[in-house]
């Protein structure tokens, strides 16, 4: 079940590197151009973050060659990752379809 670790590293970096630098700029203050609101963008951030959970949380058990039931409920334990970005993208929604304060 846990296959070759070399192919689990790979997977593991590339994630890393596809996916954890647009989060964190938005998190350190960047907001893309275009998004509605920086609650938007933060938002998504968070959902970006809890997307890239499911990588260490599937590839770390299997390269440590651990046992079946470990990698299952490490995948199992992702679907509360899956379901807390679906939380963050549908507040983002919420927010930048918010009318803004007349004044503001």
């Amino acid at each position: 079940m846990n296959g070759n670790p070399a192919y689990h590293a790979i997977a593991l970096a590339a994630a890393t590197l596809l996916v954890l630098p647009v989060p964190a700029a938005i998190l350190a203050g960047w907001t893309p151009p275009k998004w509605p609101t920086r609650a938007a963008a933060v938002s998504c951030a968070w959902a970006l973050l809890c997307i890239y959970a499911l990588a260490p949380l599937n590839a770390i058990p299997r390269m440590l060659n651990a046992p079946d039931p470990a990698v299952m409920a490490c995948t199992a334990a992702g679907m509360v990752f899956s379901a807390a970005a679906v939380a963050c993208l549908l507040r983002a929604v919420w927010v930048s379809r918010r009318p803004t304060p007349m004044g503001g």
